[in-house]
Formats: C-alpha cells, sequence, structure tokens
C-alpha cells in the first residue's frame, strides 16, 4: 500500500514537472486603428478562446487596407484585416495571398458629411473635395463605384488625410465629405453632431459587394493550414458572442487598449451587427464566403481598370478552414 502510495506521488510530481507546452505566437495586423468591429477579437482573449486553441496573438494597429496587405504579402505578420477589393487588387498584381473568412458579408463603404451638403446621390459627389487616406480601401473601389453610376472617376478631388482627422477636416469645410466606413457612424455623429451626419451608404447604389475580409500569405495557409483554422475558431466564437453582448466585447478591448471612447465605439455597434451577421452567415457560419458574391465583387473591382493578371474566385478565397459557428440568435 505504501509502495503504491509512494508510486503515485512520483507520478504525480513528475507530471507537475514537466513543461508546459509553449503556445503558438501569432500575429494580427487590423486595417485601421481600434474600431468597434475589432472588439470581438478582444472579447475572444478575455474569454481565453485563443488560450484554448494554443494561441498567443499579438494585435498590431494597422495603416490601411493596402498597408494590411502589403505587409502580409512580405510576411510581417501571420492574418490580416483588409477590404475584400483591395485584397483581390493585390492578388491580381502578384501578391501571394488568399482570403480564408469575411468579416463584413456586405461592404461598409461609405460617403460622410454634414446634412447641409445636400448629397442625396452619387451625382452629388461631382466636383467634391472628398477626404481619403492613402492607403483606404475606398480609393480602390472608387473607379468601379463611379463606373457603376456613371460618373467620371476624375471629377472628384480626392484630398490625402491621416484615418484619424477624417472627421475634423470636414467639420472645420477644407473638404466637402469624406469616405468612411458606415461602421464610423456613431464617431461622426460625437464630431458633427446629432442629427447633423448625412451618409451615402455605396451598397445602396449598386455595390453589394464582400467587404472587410480575414486573409493570409498562401505560404503560411500550405505550411500550417491548421494554425489558421485555430486562428478563426477562437475569432468566430468572439463574433458570436460580441453577436450576443456586444457591450461585453465593447468592454473588454477598452480595457486592453488604452484612450478609446467606449460610448462611441458601442454607438457603432448595430451598424457593424448588420454589415457582419447576415442570412448567410446564419446558415454557413460566421465567415463564410459564397462563391457568386466573391465573383460579383472581383467583377465589380475591375469594372473600370482591368486586373494586370486574370483573377477567378476559386484563385482567391477558400472555406475549408472555416469552423461553421453559427450566431446565437
Amino acid at each position: 500500500m505504501r509502495l503504491a502510495r509512494f508510486a503515485a506521488t512520483l507520478a504525480l510530481a513528475a507530471a507537475c514537472a514537466a513543461p508546459v507546452q509553449a503556445q503558438d505566437k501569432f500575429t494580427l495586423q487590423l486595417n485601421w486603428f481600434h474600431l468597434a468591429d475589432h472588439s470581438p477579437i478582444y472579447l475572444a482573449l478575455k474569454k481565453g478562446y485563443y488560450k484554448e486553441e494554443n494561441l498567443d496573438l499579438t494585435v498590431l494597429r494597422g495603416s490601411g487596407s493596402a498597408d494590411s496587405a502589403k505587409k502580409i504579402d512580405l510576411k510581417q505578420g501571420d492574418l490580416g484585416i483588409s477590404d475584400a477589393p483591395t485584397v483581390i487588387t493585390a492578388i491580381s498584381k502578384g501578391a501571394n495571398l488568399k482570403m480564408v473568412a469575411v468579416v463584413f458579408d456586405k461592404a461598409g463603404n461609405n460617403a460622410f458629411f454634414k446634412k447641409s451638403a445636400n448629397i442625396r446621390g452619387p451625382q452629388d459627389l461631382v466636383g467634391k473635395k472628398i477626404a481619403v487616406p492613402p492607403g483606404d480601401s475606398h480609393r480602390v473601389l472608387w473607379p468601379a463605384f463611379a463606373a457603376i453610376n456613371k460618373l467620371d472617376p476624375n471629377g472628384v478631388t480626392l484630398v490625402n488625410v491621416k484615418p484619424e482627422g477624417k472627421q475634423a477636416i470636414v467639420a472645420a469645410g477644407e473638404v466637402d465629405l469624406s469616405f468612411d466606413l458606415y461602421t464610423s457612424y456613431a464617431i461622426w455623429e460625437k464630431v458633427l453632431g446629432k442629427g447633423n451626419v448625412g451618409n451615402l451608404l455605396w451598397a445602396d447604389y449598386g455595390l453589394p459587394i464582400y467587404g472587410h475580409t480575414y486573409f493570409v500569405n498562401s505560404e503560411t495557409l500550405q505550411k500550417n493550414p491548421k494554425l489558421i483554422e485555430r486562428f478563426l475558431r477562437a475569432t468566430h466564437k468572439g463574433w458570436r458572442d460580441a453577436h450576443a453582448n456586444p457591450g461585453e466585447a465593447i468592454d473588454a478591448m477598452v480595457a486592453a487598449v488604452p484612450g478609446l471612447d467606449r460610448d462611441a465605439l458601442f454607438n457603432t455597434t448595430p451598424q457593424i451587427m448588420d454589415l457582419c451577421v447576415t442570412e448567410r452567415s446564419r446558415k454557413h457560419g460566421i465567415g463564410w464566403i459564397e462563391p457568386e458574391l466573391m465573383q460579383r465583387t472581383i467583377d465589380i473591382t475591375f469594372a473600370q481598370n482591368k486586373p494586370e493578371k486574370p483573377v477567378k474566385a476559386e484563385d482567391v478565397f477558400t472555406n475549408a478552414l472555416n469552423s461553421r459557428i453559427k450566431p446565437l440568435k
């Protein structure tokens, strides 16, 4: 009996002394500075979903969709967030990228302006000065949007601005409007004043395409697909929980990232969930990509400027790593 107890004690001591398996380091490259659509990632961190997948996640602030695509192509991160047309355009120019899930099942491309600007539709943009950051996906998509609405893409003046300076330059009257994502509505209300914000959602004017996506370097995908699969599973659990309780997700991000405006971020969550959770994601799982809609996204992206090399839907995305995690409601 004593011998058995001694053997059990030795076994327990050996187990306790065994080295803990190191977590795989994983770098996520954001598209912009922290916005509410990044909050599900922080909720997943708080709930330990990445830890459950044996991932040590580092989140890097972004400087635009085009910059994010460039960094992932150069393997300066494991996975990036970028607008689908920007990734598609990069692939057409030789970037070795592949989309593995959508963030926004429909695009949030949009224009914001003072209501007093009297902009009622795309035709009213002609002759206007428009603030848009150099690396912003709206620059990539603008020629296609202009073509769909029979506008001269050179009929507007695009003014360079830092991502965080878009609201201020419009408020000061230095430009007529700014291209910015629909999900930033509450931030615009805070600067321009409640009831003073006008907006034009591009999806309402002939642009029903995919918006933000999660994408990787194709070499990473080939060498370690399970790594990407684990990241998506943890992340989509975060999206599932954030859809059920957006306030908890915002609080998790605000606690992790200094200097964020909690109320302004929380007020943008209705628009974010409207773009993310659709009938497609309810049916197939969050992040699912439909080949037909991806092909339409490609066609619209190159409606004005032909790609440097042909691009087909099957070349730019895969659903193979989707965890089919569905919204709770």
